[in-house]
This record gives C-alpha cells, sequence and structure tokens, in this order.
C-alpha cells in the first residue's frame, strides 16, 4: 500500500495515519500504538526537514511490515542517540524509531532524495 502527498499543500495527516493505523490493524497483530508512532515521527521528520513531494509505503512482502518513506530531500547521516536534551522538541525522532521498530535504515537515493525505512513490530494474523 502505498501514500503520496506534497507536504506544501493541505494534506489531511491524521487522516492518513487513520488509513495507515486500519491497515495494519485488518492485517496483523502487534504493537499498533508504537507502529503508529513510527509512521508518525518518520512522516514528520520528512515534512518538516524535506518539504515537498513523499512517498509513504507499506510493504508486508514478509512476516512484519517495513514502512518506508522517501522524499526528495538532502542525504543526511541519521543521528539515533537521544539528545542531550531528553525533552526537546528536535533530534530525537530517529531514536524514539529505533526503540519502537524491529529494525531501523537510512538511504541516500543519490538525485533523488532519501529514504527511511523501520520494520514495524506488528506480525501477520494468522
Amino acid at each position: 500500500m502505498e501514500w503520496r502527498f506534497d507536504s506544501r499543500k493541505k494534506v489531511d495527516i491524521r487522516g492518513l495515519r487513520r488509513e495507515f493505523v486500519n491497515v495494519l490493524r485488518a492485517r496483523g497483530t502487534g504493537d499498533f500504538t508504537a507502529a503508529e508512532l513510527v509512521w508518525g515521527e518518520l512522516v514528520g521528520n520528512a515534512i518538516r526537514h524535506a518539504p515537498g513531494p513523499i512517498a509513504v509505503q507499506l510493504d508486508w512482502n514478509d512476516d512484519s511490515p517495513v514502512l518506508t518513506v522517501h522524499d526528495e530531500g538532502d542525504a543526511f547521516e541519521p543521528d539515533i542517540r537521544l539528545p542531550a536534551d531528553p525533552m526537546s522538541e528536535h533530534g530525537r525522532g530517529l531514536y524514539i524509531v529505533r526503540a519502537l521498530a524491529l529494525s531501523l535504515g537510512v538511504t541516500d537515493i543519490e538525485g533523488d532524495g532519501s529514504q527511511v525505512s523501520a520494520r514495524l513490530p506488528v506480525r501477520r494474523a494468522a
């Protein structure tokens, strides 16, 4: 499943998030709250740091789904540490994602932005 939008335009982000969680609940079992927080952090980071076209993809080719957020922003080196001020509104998103997700990966797509992927703590329902 994929969602595409331009963050510079009015978008119903809450609706997209709700749809994402509904897809997970319909197909799986697990920590939906953690998965929703991962979605919020990754999409929020893309909106904040790389305004423009964003693609959010949910791949369920394995037992647990992988959420990938692709933006057209500059490449970045992920800093997955908790910031010096843990109450800061900046610098803790990837730390939170890493704590909640089963895995986290950041890829520079040469000439086409960045891609962040997280394996979610959800399993395919029997």
